[in-house]
């Protein structure tokens, strides 16, 4: 029996995706997306939200070897061949090597790279310890250990493993787990409104913070870590508490809903067609930053709306849309 969507978590897959999408809009016409502090407001919640989500539902309190393998397969059918199969088709229109990605990575398709590894981490972490506090406490170290390795501002090991990723976002979806077996616990925090003022009071002192010249080790604190965590506090606050709105059965949420169960698929034809918005049209250098923001925001509707239809029309052959959009 397939388990009931829970409308919040598509809600918020939605806004994600939308800004992932303006964000690469941003950064391809040769705009630093994190350079001002508007910027930063709004763009430091949109990866950490994929991850928390994907932790929330990724939960297990406990998993068989049969169960751990079957949702690895699965996880490797939906996440890592899709992005191997966009991968490949860029280096071979700009004839490149097939095997290019081994040595340089998965560049725009780190994130569904990143994603499978925290899943893996996870699934063998339930398997193994089957004592669920200490399992928790591992899993916490782990996202503590992350933290501290923020410290080393390079990357390591082999590249299509992107291995510094994985240690700046495993612990939000660590987050989204913890909330899932808190849930009641998790569902009051929301709505509490000391919390609410709380982290939102201390998302706008870190923006403040921010301003200032600081050693490079407390900057990437403030940035990747603290900024993050009450920007997705703040956010996913907001849409638990207005998780009523979200279930009424409209068009308006039938196409959020619509837009955040494709938003891996949007996020594959996006980013694979991302070169063809370079460079950046000329009337684009007249415009002020608040207007190229406007402008940004039109281009992502209608770009999400052309990967609908796209999607659509590739979803017509099963195995399209099993293997090249990672769609059930």
């Amino acid at each position: 029996m397939e388990k009931k969507r829970i409308a919040y978590l598509d809600a918020l897959k939605c806004l994600a995706i939308l800004l992932v999408i303006d964000l690469h809009i941003m950064a391809v016409n040769g705009f630093k997306p994190y350079e001002n502090l508007a910027s930063q407001m709004m763009y430091a919640p949109v990866m950490p939200l994929f991850f928390f989500v994907s932790g929330f539902l990724a939960y297990k309190q406990s998993m068989s070897i049969k169960d751990a393998w079957v949702n690895i397969r699965k996880k490797f059918v939906f996440l890592v061949i899709p992005a191997l199969v966009f991968r490949v088709a860029t280096d071979l229109m700009n004839q490149k090597s097939l095997f290019s990605f081994i040595t340089g990575g998965m560049h725009g398709y780190w994130f569904t790279i990143v994603l499978f590894e925290c899943f893996l981490v996870y699934y063998l972490i339930t398997l193994v310890i089957k004592n669920e506090k200490w399992r928790i406490g591992v899993l916490l170290a782990l996202s503590v250990a992350g933290i501290g390795m923020l410290a080393i501002d390079k990357d390591f090991g082999p590249a299509i493993f992107d291995l510094r990723r994985v240690t700046k976002f495993f612990q939000f979806f660590v987050l989204g787990t913890l909330a899932m077996k808190f849930r009641p616990k998790y569902e009051s925090l929301m709505h509490n409104e000391v919390f609410k003022a709380t982290f939102l009071i201390f998302y706008f002192i870190v923006l403040f913070l921010l301003t200032y010249d600081m050693p490079s080790v407390l900057h990437h604190f403030l940035r990747d870590v603290a900024l993050r965590y009450f920007a997705t506090f703040a956010i996913v606050s907001f849409f638990v508490c207005h998780e009523n709105s979200f279930q009424t059965q409209t068009k308006f949420n039938s196409l959020i809903n619509l837009i955040g169960q494709n938003s891996l698929a949007i996020y594959l034809i996006d980013y694979f067609f991302l070169p063809q918005f370079q460079p950046r049209p000329e009337w684009f250098d007249g415009l002020n930053m608040p207007t190229v923001h406007l402008v940004s925001m039109l281009y992502t509707v209608a770009i999400t709306g052309l990967c609908l239809i796209f999607i659509k029309f590739l979803s017509n052959s099963k195995y399209i849309r099993l293997y090249v959009l990672g769609k059930k």
